[in-house]
């Protein structure tokens, strides 16, 4: 009875193939004009596909214009952390879902209060309330930390996603 069972479970793992959904997300823009990420494409399938690598996610349609141009590149780092500094965010205000054992979230608050956004915390082990409202801004998906600046919801720690978020919201 064993053996049969033990190669049922071989041919199964064996025939999952090795590429395909398990290194997707999908972006898009629901009705409500919110920026949703999530690992299942929408229903009407007008999502920008998404590849996952290690260290984060990967444009998979990059364009020319999304990659910092050579004049950029060239500004000193010293310039670029100056310019960050002079952009205030103080008028929005950032909702994060987290959990206290969680490093991404910890990195998360240090990031956003080092930007000086208003914060505000959502600890969905505390409160299972909170913990359906992320539920329900992220597709189903229980990821943390998950980040909505005025709309846009970040799953996941991504210092250059919050960034941009917050960059479109302070300008609004």
């Amino acid at each position: 009875m064993k053996r049969p069972l033990a190669f049922a479970i071989l041919f199964f793992l064996l025939s999952v193939p090795a590429t395909g959904a398990w290194g997707q997300i999908y972006q898009y823009t629901d009705p409500s004009g919110n920026v949703v990420f999530t690992d299942k494409p929408p229903a009407d399938g007008n999502a920008k596909k998404k590849q996952l690598r290690e260290d984060g996610i990967s444009w998979s349609n990059r364009r020319e214009s999304d990659y910092p141009s050579q004049r950029d590149a060239r500004r000193p780092l010293a310039a670029a952390k100056e310019e960050d500094r002079s952009r205030d965010y103080s008028r929005v205000t950032v909702v994060m879902y987290m959990t206290d054992w969680c490093g991404y979230c910890k990195k998360a608050r240090q990031y956003i209060q080092s930007l000086g956004a208003g914060l505000i915390e959502y600890n969905i082990d505390r409160d299972p309330a909170k913990k359906d409202e992320m539920k329900s801004k992220g597709n189903g998906s229980t990821m943390i930390p998950l980040i909505d600046i005025d709309g846009t919801i970040i799953r996941g720690y991504s210092e250059p996603e919050i960034k941009a978020a917050l960059d479109h919201s302070a300008r609004r």
